[in-house]
């Protein structure tokens, strides 16, 4: 079944884009622009996707910040790290960070609004909050939100076992679709650069080729029509407004 399903990406339009990648070229773009930036990598864990492309001359700073100290030990590729709670606050000074980024953090927070009020602070003006998560209204969330907690954890680990280390925390997707996540920013003077969308999730039904089939129409479908709240992904890039924009 995984096999073919494989071979069947390959003629899908939407499996052509890689939101995963565009993530890093988008971190590693603005952490390259200038000399000096500091960038807070919000649940950095045991690695930095995007260390390795940091350019040495330009004395660029990473600070990884996660709840688990025994995972940030592991983390080689960053310059500093930092354990904190991050639903209670973010381990920064006042305008002490240029960049705030996460991959697959944000779906876990309970209250988006303070993390989202905690990161205006720590940005300095001109400052970019730049993260990628699942959204909402996918099916793969939707089952993710009906199932008991434990059976959906047993789900995902059947279905995609390589995710079993970094996977399967409690997940609450608190305004995690378009219209949410944008009405958010702005409410707390970011300027929304761009909003990136992936509709393809198909991989995860990919242990059975009809499901997976399903899948992709429904997909193909709402990238026709342009869902923007029923995509798979989101990658939000938003930019602090320094005092003189804000209205």
């Amino acid at each position: 079944n995984k096999t073919l399903c494989k071979k069947l990406a390959g003629y899908l339009p939407q499996a052509r884009k890689d939101i995963f990648k565009l993530y890093i070229e988008i971190v590693k773009k603005h952490m390259n622009s200038k000399p000096n930036l500091v960038i807070a990598d919000i649940g950095g864990g045991s690695q930095c996707l995007f260390a390795r492309y940091k350019k040495p001359g330009l004395r660029t700073k990473i600070i990884a910040v996660d709840v688990s100290g025994e995972e940030l030990k592991k983390n080689l590729d960053v310059d500093e790290k930092r354990v904190a709670d991050i639903m209670q606050s973010l381990p920064f000074e006042r305008e002490e960070v240029d960049i705030i980024t996460s991959r697959a953090v944000l779906e876990h927070l309970e209250r988006l609004d303070h993390f989202i009020n905690n990161s205006t602070a720590i940005l300095k003006e001109n400052g970019y909050f730049i993260h990628l998560f699942p959204s909402k209204f996918s099916p793969f969330a939707i089952i993710n939100q009906l199932l008991p907690k434990w059976i959906s954890r047993k789900l995902l680990y059947y279905i995609r076992p390589e995710h079993r280390e970094t996977c399967g925390f409690d997940a609450f997707y608190n305004k995690c679709y378009y219209s949410g996540i944008k009405t958010l920013l702005e409410q707390h003077d970011f300027e929304i650069i761009e909003i990136y969308f992936s509709y393809y999730q198909s991989p995860y039904f990919n242990f059975l080729v009809p499901l997976f089939l399903i899948s992709a129409i429904y997909e193909i479908i709402l990238n026709l029509i342009n869902a923007k709240n029923l995509c798979a992904y989101l990658l939000v890039v938003a930019r602090k407004k320094p005092a003189l924009e804000k209205t």
